[in-house]
C-alpha cells in the first residue's frame, strides 16, 4: 500500500519560528551586538528615578529648555555672566605680601588654615589675585575657583568678610583678562564700604578702623573698661586739685570746721580730740555746754594737723560739752 505524506504540515527544524521551548542569550551570537548598538533615545523612556551609580554623565550639550540638565561649563559660564561674582574671602591684603612665607595675620585678622584672603596691591602686579592661605609663614596658592583661564573677569566681584579696616567691603575686578590668573596683572578696585560709614566728629570721639573710642583732653581723665574717670581737677578748671577734703580747703585757701560731742572730761587731765582738718592753723577752739548754750573756759594744745587737746579743771560726764574747732 502507498502512503503519502502531507507536506503542507511539515515544518522545517532550522526555521526559528517553528521553536518552542527556552533558549539562552548566550547561545545568540549577535545578541549583545544588536542590543547596545540601539541608541538610548531609541529605548522607552524611564518610569523612574535613573542611578547612575555615583559616574559622571559626561559630553552634554549647551542646555536650550528649562527642563534641560546642565553642564558644569555651562553653570559656571552663567555664574560668571552675573558680574563674575565669587565666594567672599575673609580679608583683604592692601598692601604687599609675601606671598611665599605668609604673614600670620591681615588687616588684623589672624587667619587660620584653608581661609582665602584677596591680594591687591603686591609689587609684582601679576601676583594680584584671589589665594587660599596656609599658616604663618607658610605659601599662598590660587584659591581653585579663580586660578584657571575664565575664571577671573572684567567686572568679577568678591565680598569681605572681616578685617579692622575692610570688612563688609566689596572689589571689583577691572582690568581685561588675559590667559590664566598669574599670567596677566588683575586690578582690584573697592567699589563699596559695606554698610554704614561712621566719622568721629573730631569733639572728643576717635574713630580707628571700625573701633570707637574717647579723647582724652588731659591727665585729670582716665577710661577703662569700667568706664569713664575724673581724676584730679585744677582749680584753674573749677576743681580743688587735691584728693581730700583738707587738701582741697589748703589749695583754696579756705577754712573748715569740726564739731562733736566730748567724751567725758577728767579734771586736769587733757582728753585728745582729733578733728582732721589737716592744719595746725585753727582758730582757738570753743567749748559750749549743751544744756544751756554757754561757752566756757578751757585750755586747749594743738596737738598735730588734725588733733587738739581740751583740759578743764573739774570733771564732767560724757555729752556735756559740744567742741567746735575752726582750721
Amino acid at each position: 500500500m502507498v502512503k503519502f505524506w502531507n507536506l503542507s504540515a511539515w515544518k522545517n527544524p532550522l526555521d526559528r519560528g517553528d521553536h518552542t521551548g527556552t533558549q539562552t542569550a548566550s547561545t545568540i551570537s549577535d545578541l549583545a551586538t544588536t542590543v547596545q548598538g540601539y541608541r538610548l533615545d531609541q529605548f522607552a523612556a524611564p518610569t523612574a528615578a535613573v542611578n547612575v551609580n555615583g559616574q559622571r554623565v559626561t559630553n552634554g550639550a549647551t542646555p536650550t529648555a528649562s527642563s534641560d540638565l546642565a553642564t558644569k561649563s555651562y553653570v559656571d559660564n552663567a555664574r560668571a555672566g552675573i558680574a563674575g561674582v565669587k565666594d567672599p574671602v575673609r580679608v583683604v591684603a592692601t598692601a604687599n605680601v609675601n606671598l611665599s612665607s605668609l604673614p600670620a595675620a591681615l588687616d588684623g585678622v589672624t587667619l587660620a588654615a584653608n581661609d582665602s584672603f584677596l591680594a591687591t596691591a603686591q609689587t609684582t602686579g601679576t601676583e594680584n589675585g584671589i589665594y587660599t592661605y596656609s599658616a604663618s609663614g607658610g605659601a599662598a596658592t590660587r584659591r581653585t575657583d579663580a586660578d584657571s583661564t575664565g575664571e577671573i573677569l572684567d567686572g568679577t566681584l568678591v565680598a569681605v568678610s572681616e578685617g579692622t579696616t575692610k570688612a563688609g567691603a566689596q572689589y571689583m575686578q577691572t582690568a581685561t583678562p588675559s590667559g590664566a590668573p598669574g599670567a596677566w596683572t588683575q586690578t582690584w578696585v573697592q567699589y563699596s564700604s559695606g554698610g554704614q560709614t561712621y566719622t568721629a566728629d573730631g569733639q572728643g570721639i576717635e574713630l580707628s578702623g571700625t573701633t570707637f573710642s574717647i579723647e582724652l583732653a588731659d591727665a585729670t581723665l582716665s577710661k577703662s573698661a569700667s568706664g569713664l574717670t575724673v581724676g584730679l581737677v585744677s582749680i584753674a578748671k573749677g576743681g580743688t586739685g587735691a584728693t581730700d577734703a583738707a587738701g582741697a580747703r589748703t589749695a583754696l585757701g579756705t577754712v573748715g570746721k569740726y564739731s562733736a560731742n566730748v567724751a567725758a572730761l577728767t579734771g586736769g587731765s587733757a582728753l585728745n580730740i582729733t578733728h582732721s582738718l589737716g592744719t595746725t592753723d585753727i582758730l582757738e577752739p570753743s567749748l559750749k555746754e549743751i544744756s544751756t548754750g554757754e561757752l566756757v573756759g578751757a585750755k586747749f594744745v594743738v596737738v598735730d594737723a588734725n588733733t587738739v587737746s581740751v583740759t578743764t579743771s573739774a570733771s564732767y560726764a560724757a555729752d556735756t560739752f559740744r567742741v567746735t574747732v575752726v582750721g
